[in-house]
């Protein structure tokens, strides 16, 4: 027999969508993305919103509980999730998840988390906390330095199972902002016929610049100089950036990740995970693959089974392990 769903399970970002449909076990029955994040959300209808992307689902199944994470729980977002502080797991999540006044049925909000940066400031997420959650619940190492890449990326510890301290780097929104609103602007674009390996090349030649540990804010117009007096060797100017971004949050980590016995366990999707993972070889760091998107389902339904929504059963996934050069 085919099996029944029992959760609306949501990823609701700043800039994107995803939405579950989750069996009583937690195994995925239907998926549904849409580029309908918050900040596309003007009029702050969401309710319309989940409503309309997950109709089919509502109308097949009505009254079945909707369990999101994410910006949604921002106050920017539908109704905010007050930070959890401490050492957290999903049983703390759970207890602290937000339900949505007015709504007919469950729907409740996972709450971010606030805790201290690595340097003893403060530092939030919201979304991270459920992927890294449903990692851990998914066979990911239990006490491990965890980077997780992004529009704002986060390098989090992890010990016996529970969410530590962690530090933030606005990495990715940095490359848009300056690839797209700044001086280096108009020197991207133009080089799309460039060949992967020039490609390769400049990312590796971004992280050789962050490795020399200059002043990244020359560094970066240095980029625009090489370019306008041809001087030195050619190169592709948005994998120059990158590599170099990365590469410098790699260094502001490097301490901690000499601190952290073993592997970084990156844990992301699609091709920022491969560009990461390029970068800490390079930095000669072992990284310990795991794919974000089946965490944060498996993450959904491990604070769900908290709420007593479902019951728990955790699955195995495999890991790939990749080790620096000798």
């Amino acid at each position: 027999m085919p099996a029944s769903p029992a959760l609306i399970a949501v990823d609701w970002g700043t800039s994107s969508f995803r939405a579950y449909l989750l069996s009583g076990n937690g195994a995925l029955l239907d998926r549904v993305t849409r580029p309908a994040g918050i900040i596309t959300v003007t009029d702050g209808n969401f309710a319309c919103v989940l409503r309309t992307v997950c109709a089919a689902w509502i109308a097949t199944c009505p009254g079945l509980p909707i369990l999101m994470c994410g910006m949604i729980g921002s106050r920017q977002g539908w109704q905010e999730a007050e930070y959890v502080s401490g050492e957290v797991g999903a049983a703390e999540l759970a207890a602290a998840s937000a339900l949505i006044r007015g709504e007919p049925g469950i729907v409740q909000i996972v709450p971010g988390i606030q805790a201290l940066s690595f340097d003893g400031g403060p530092d939030v997420m919201r979304g991270e906390e459920t992927i890294l959650i449903g990692a851990l619940a998914t066979g990911a190492p239990r006490t491990a330095l965890y980077c997780m890449p992004g529009t704002h990326s986060k390098w989090v510890s992890v010990s016996n199972g529970r969410i530590g301290s962690f530090s933030t780097f606005l990495t990715g929104e940095l490359f848009a902002v300056l690839s797209e609103r700044s001086i280096l602007s108009d020197l991207i674009g133009d080089d799309k016929v460039a060949t992967d390996e020039l490609r390769k090349q400049s990312f590796l030649r971004g992280l050789e610049m962050a490795a020399e540990q200059a002043h990244l804010m020359h560094q970066l117009f240095s980029i625009r100089a090489t370019v306008l007096t041809g001087t030195g060797t050619t190169f592709v100017v948005d994998e120059v950036l990158s590599g170099l971004l990365i590469g410098t949050e790699l260094m502001s980590v490097s301490r901690y990740i000499k601190q952290h016995s073993g592997a970084v366990t990156l844990l992301a999707s699609g091709a920022i995970l491969e560009r990461y993972s390029e970068a800490l070889e390079y930095m000669g760091h072992a990284s310990v693959i795991h794919d974000a998107e089946p965490a944060c389902i498996s993450g959904l339904h491990s604070v769900a089974a908290n709420l007593g929504l479902m019951p728990p059963v955790p699955v195995a996934s495999p890991m790939t392990l990749r080790r620096p050069p000798a």
